[in-house]
């Protein structure tokens, strides 16, 4: 794992136990859930949704109301969070793992989501290919992350820079089509919704 990895997952081990709990939460992670939730289109009824990068698994829930039936499945590099989102969503199976390399069988999935961890990711790529491998053909994937301002992303080096033209490339190589984007939150966060060919 790279250096700059292993510190980002250090931190959300050091923050596992109270991050559900962050005024951040209710302040801003929710209404990016919302946001990114609400480019789902409504009649879509999926059987299973995996989080990638799900922390305590906060979206799952918000997700399972949505879709009470559907089969939710968490997977974060931070063993923390796992923890505490097994305890916080016990209808849900959560794996510890990175969006680069998820166990799960090909064509398997019907709704991947991630929000707020593309960021973290150490292969974007890599990432984005693994996410349209486990998706079963028509399946969506949904992608919301923050843009970084310039100057911000100097000062916060691990982060790394999202734009809408790359993130539409790394869809259109890993097979995903892109269905919208879209700016939220005044003008940092962007969601993407594309669905595997």
């Amino acid at each position: 794992m790279h250096n700059n990895n292993m510190g980002d997952v250090q931190s959300f081990e050091r923050r596992s136990s109270t991050y559900e709990h962050s005024f951040f939460q209710r302040l801003f992670f929710d209404r990016i859930h919302q946001a990114a939730l609400n480019l789902i289109p409504g009649e879509f009824n999926p059987e299973n949704i995996l989080d990638v990068g799900c922390g305590t698994g906060r979206l799952l829930r918000k997700a399972s109301v949505r879709w009470p039936a559907a089969r939710l499945i968490g997977v974060d590099p931070a063993e923390g969070m796992i923890k505490q989102g097994r305890r916080l969503t016990p209808g849900a199976t959560f794996y510890v793992g990175a969006a680069e390399s998820l166990s799960f069988p090909d064509s398997s999935v019907d709704l991947v989501m991630s929000t707020i961890s593309f960021h973290h990711w150490q292969n974007q790529a890599q990432g984005v290919r693994q996410v349209a491998r486990v998706l079963r053909p028509a399946s969506y994937f949904l992608l919301a992350d923050l843009l970084i301002p310039l100057g911000l992303s100097t000062i916060l080096r691990h982060v790394r820079q999202v734009s809408p033209a790359v993130v539409k490339e790394l869809f259109a190589q890993a097979g995903l089509k892109m269905l919208a984007q879209q700016y939220r939150i005044g003008l940092f966060l962007l969601v993407t919704l594309g669905q595997r060919n």
